[in-house]
Parts: structure tokens; sequence; C-alpha cells
């Protein structure tokens, strides 16, 4: 992890407790790791038979994959932040 990664982190960390952070770190990784996927999607064709033009099956797994698993970060994200209440007036 470099720092400026590190830097990230910390401030995750700070705004949102240890773990949550943690998994708000996570989230921002998995975000640029679908964005790099999506990118190569382009690029990655199937040029061949009835998918032709399509992403291959292996990217689009991943792809799908990777919103699972984000879908379960932000779940788990949101259970470990309790709702706020408004202050009483």
């Amino acid at each position: 992890m470099n720092g400026s990664e590190k830097d990230q982190l910390d401030d995750y960390r700070f705004m949102h407790g240890p773990a949550a952070g943690n998994l708000a770190f996570v989230l921002d990784r998995l975000t640029d790791l679908g964005a790099i996927i999506a990118q190569h999607k382009v690029y990655c064709r199937v040029e061949k038979g009835p998918r032709a033009g399509e992403g291959s099956l292996d990217v689009e797994e991943a792809l799908q994959l990777l919103g699972m698993t984000k879908s379960l970060v932000q779940k788990t994200m949101m259970e470990l932040d309790p709702p706020r209440t408004s202050p009483a007036a």
C-alpha cells in the first residue's frame, strides 16, 4: 500500500470508525477494479457466433461477481453504522 492509499484509509477510518472505514476503503477499491474490468470489456469482445460483439463470458462473470461483492460490503457497512437520530429540540 502506498502513502496516498494509507492516507485514504486513515481518512475513511476517521470518518466511519475502524471497521466501517476499512470496508469503505475496500468498496472504493472494488469500484476502481470494476472500472478497469469494464474498460477491458470494451476491448475483449467475442468476434464470431451468436454472441458476436458482446463481452467475453469471463469478463461478464467477473463484473457480476464484483457487483455482488460490492453489494455485500455495502450491506455490511449499513449494519455497522447505526441509524442516526436527530437531536431533540
